[in-house]
């Protein structure tokens, strides 16, 4: 067994702010004497006073945390006395040493936040020393340039930040001499937006909750360190902003709306400020899913609405945030009127603006959405409705939004579209006329990726290449539009959402690939391979055949999953006929939205989330709809899933062995991901089999039920494992509990239960006609907010499952009681 050098964040909380002593040395407070750096090998520290505050109290503790040999601090000033052979030196900043390796000349032109980084050996010391530039913006001039050249530094030294709760740490600190490298970010906005409408990680924290709720002020104390390691992730991964959506119900108003709530927001924005961050709030205008906290509540009087919308814009300023976002109509398939909207979106930006705040809108992909006043100025047709922003003050900037892993010119058939060339075109089109920030995800959760759990590193893969595009545009001058020809966009803000089952791996690789791109690689797959080699560096012997199995795994995921290609040719038609539609896991509402989609309707449009698929029951129903015929055009794409998926998981096991020491619990969980990714591509292949029957006997069918069912109890047993090595307590994010999302469960519910696995199993014994099917979601909650109708929803379903209306009632609300598989008694049939 491993002994792991990653530490989780229970371990690390005694010493995250602390400049305690636990390798021996003077104290991260005090400078040390001549006298004191005599004797055995040391590491000294010898830091300026330009960096920010959090990271001079950080660096000393994290040092200790690895090192043997005593650690010291030294005042930036003094020169160092001769150290013994074996001894190490970092300087970061305006200090003597940094100084002698990176001197001022090496500076001049180094755009804003980039840095120098260089090493040497004199003697047997190895000095490893980082200087950058500084970043203006409204909080003065930060010394970011430093931050990033300092979490280089110590990169290089073999520390490694790839889950942003739990640093990776090696035996000792050491890298070669020679280090020369003089970098700086291609784009200047890199950020991450968490998406607190989503009961992940952070949550609890971000929205001023204790594990106990609103009034839990010590348990949201508590919490802090979290938000502190997070914020050193951000930082060592070189990026400079952050956001999360604020929430609110019905049940916690007041508090939402209240002091003390507006203290720990204050406080988290603080936290963020000591690290060098840019910190933002996203606050809807009037989007009322998913318990949105909203700038506007009441509408109907113009002059009323503008003043609600200030005041709440008051709000936050009065908290410190340096940005707002917001969000487009009522929900991501619905709108106001398009003047009203205009008329907030004015509002909200001059009001941000009276404060010294960015501000910025999402533009989203739903489709079918159109102004009924205005044209597109551009074009001359039709506005899109979520690019009325083009209309507005430039003082509004966008977020052009992508969901899922989909890339700009992927075929993407979700949310109505094919592809999302018209967002590209949009970015193009904004750039230069007012803030354009990409906003693409690296996860989705609703029912698509790590709540399955699937393991999809093609995010990466797919968030590298955007770039990579946007990089080629602007480059080729296709961005910007009239005065503002040439211009570029301003960077990248990322949708994140949950780290566990490697998804940590998808954020690491596409926040840096908004400093670097990899432009340069003739390739992707070369591209890929420069992006990961920082990620698979503390993984020791297996780095590089590591780097080699990531970058297959993703040419897999984008062959099967997005093209849908069976032994390497694509279908004539992609929709029903990818590997994404089959692995995503489907609840009621996901069948409910498919149905809808199928039928012109005035309200929703095409509300349809995720891929569509050939269903189960679909195959066998005596209606025939449109659609690929089973056995000459899905089953073999399960059927090369599955074993494409079988493979490869079996190299990630074979190579875990392999993997340094510190690295072994990371490797373990791609491992695991990879291998529940394989079994979940076997159960599907099982279960479609087994309704279809593909001209078989029964014997043949049930023995495909069998391999599916073992596929699931195989995967329940790695989700124990798994687990137990989550880097916050289980139970609060994978258990069926309340939090402030409008959901009843962690972000990790389903994938602890294999909901999704299980409820795919009874509709191929049980064969359930209604999509009411074990639904676990509060529709009228998730819609329009916590209200009276859940506790009134939750009778209509109990009164209709005793009167045998179940197959109806169900529908309209979760269920009171966390559900128990198998559900009915499911393995006793057939």
């Amino acid at each position: 067994m491993r002994q792991a050098h990653t530490l989780p964040v229970g371990l690390l909380l005694p010493f995250l702010l602390a400049g305690c002593d636990l390798g021996g040395g003077s104290s991260s407070g005090a400078a040390s004497t001549a006298a004191g750096l005599s004797g055995p090998p040391r590491v000294v520290l010898q830091l300026g006073a330009d960096l920010p505050a959090a990271v001079t109290s950080r660096l000393p503790a994290l040092v200790r945390q690895v090192e043997a040999r005593p650690v010291d601090v030294v005042a930036a000033s003094d020169p160092l006395p001769p150290l013994p052979a074996g001894s190490l030196v970092l300087s970061v900043g305006d200090a003597v040493t940094a100084r002698a390796l990176v001197s001022d000349a090496d500076l001049v032109g180094l755009p804003a936040e980039g840095f120098v980084l260089r090493s040497d050996a004199q003697g047997g010391v190895l000095r490893v020393a980082a200087r950058g530039a500084p970043r203006a913006d409204r909080l003065g001039q930060v010394e970011a340039g430093n931050a990033f050249g300092a979490y280089a530094a110590l990169e290089a030294l073999g520390v490694s930040f790839l889950h942003p709760l739990a640093p990776t740490l090696p035996p000792a600190l050491d890298a070669p001499p020679g280090l020369d490298e003089r970098t700086s970010p291609r784009w200047h906005e890199r950020g991450i937006h968490l998406h607190t409408m989503h009961p992940t990680e952070l949550n609890h924290m971000l929205q001023g909750w204790g594990p106990g709720g609103p009034s839990d002020a010590a348990g949201w104390r508590a919490l802090l360190p979290e938000w502190e390691l997070f914020c050193e992730w951000m930082l060592a991964n070189r990026q400079n902003s952050v956001e999360w959506v604020l929430l609110t119900a019905a049940s916690w108003e007041a508090f939402a709306d209240g002091p003390e709530r507006h203290a720990r927001l204050a406080e988290l924005v603080a936290i963020g400020h000591g690290w060098g961050l840019r910190v933002g709030a996203d606050a809807p205008l009037a989007l009322q899913q998913q318990h949105s906290w909203r700038l506007l509540r009441r509408v109907g009087d113009r002059a009323q609405e503008v003043a609600e919308i200030e005041a709440r814009v008051d709000w936050l300023a009065a908290a410190g945030f340096d940005f707002i976002s917001t969000e487009m109509g009522f929900s991501e398939f619905t709108h106001p009127d398009d003047t009203a909207m205009l008329a907030w979106l004015e509002a909200f930006a001059l009001r941000a603006d009276h404060h010294g705040l960015e501000a910025l809108t999402k533009a989203h992909v739903s489709q079918d959405q159109y102004s009924k006043t205005f044209v597109d100025p551009l074009t001359g047709g039709p506005l899109n409705f979520n690019f009325l922003s083009r209309l507005a003050d430039r003082r509004l900037g966008v977020m052009p939004h992508t969901v899922q892993h989909y890339a700009l010119d992927d075929p993407a058939p979700t949310y109505g579209a094919r592809d999302f060339d018209f967002m590209r075109r949009f970015m193009q089109e904004e750039a230069g006329a007012r803030k354009v920030v990409w906003f693409p995800e690296t996860a989705y959760w609703v029912s698509f990726d790590v709540d399955v759990p699937l393991f999809l590193p093609v995010y990466a893969d797919r968030r590298l290449h955007d770039l990579r595009l946007i990089a080629d545009d602007e480059d080729a001058g296709r961005t910007g539009r009239g005065q503002h020809a040439g211009a570029p966009i301003d960077g990248q803000m990322i949708f994140s959402s949950g780290w566990e089952w490697g998804y940590w791996l998808n954020d690491v690789v596409a926040a840096r690939a908004a400093w670097d791109p990899h432009v340069s690689a003739p390739t992707l797959d070369e591209a890929l391979r420069r992006a990961l080699a920082p990620v698979a560096r503390p993984f020791g012997p297996a780095a590089a055949d590591l780097v080699d199995l990531l970058v297959r795994t993703m040419a897999a995921q984008r062959a099967l999953l997005i093209e849908g290609r069976v032994n390497g040719v694509p279908p004539a038609d992609i929709e029903k006929r990818n590997g994404q539609a089959y692995l995503q896991g489907w609840e009621s509402w996901d069948e409910v939205f498919s149905t809808l989609a199928r039928v012109p309707n005035p309200w929703l449009g095409n509300a349809m989330t995720q891929p569509e698929k050939l269903g189960m029951l679909e195959m066998i129903s005596p209606i025939r709809l449109p659609g690929p015929d089973y056995p000459r055009e899905v089953a073999p794409l399960l059927a090369e899933m599955a074993a494409t998926f079988d493979a490869l998981a079996a190299e990630y096991e074979a190579l875990a062995p392999l993997a340094s020491v510190h690295a072994g619990p990371l490797m373990d969980e791609l491992a695991d991901a990879a291998r529940i990714t394989a079994l979940r591509a076997r159960q599907v292949h099982g279960l479609y089999d087994h309704v279809h029957g593909l001209g078989q006997p029964r014997a043949w069918g049930l023995a495909r039920l069998a391999d599916a069912r073992a596929a699931l109890d195989a995967a329940a047993v790695i989700v124990a494992r798994r687990e137990a090595a989550y880097r916050v307590p289980a139970d609060r994010i994978a258990a069926w509990a309340p939090n402030p999302t409008c959901y009843r469960f962690g972000y990790l519910w389903t994938a602890r239960t294999l909901f999704f696995w299980w409820r795919d199993e009874g509709k191929a014994v049980d064969r359930p006609w209604s999509p009411a099917y074990l639904n676990i979601i509060d529709p009228l909650g998730t819609a329009f907010g916590e209200g009276i109708w859940l506790p009134l929803a939750q009778a209509a379903r109990q009164v209709g499952q005793h009167l045998g209306a179940g197959a109806v009632t169900d529908l309209l609300a979760p269920p009171a009681q966390e559900p128990v598989f198998p559900q009915d008694n499911l393995r006793s049939r057939p």
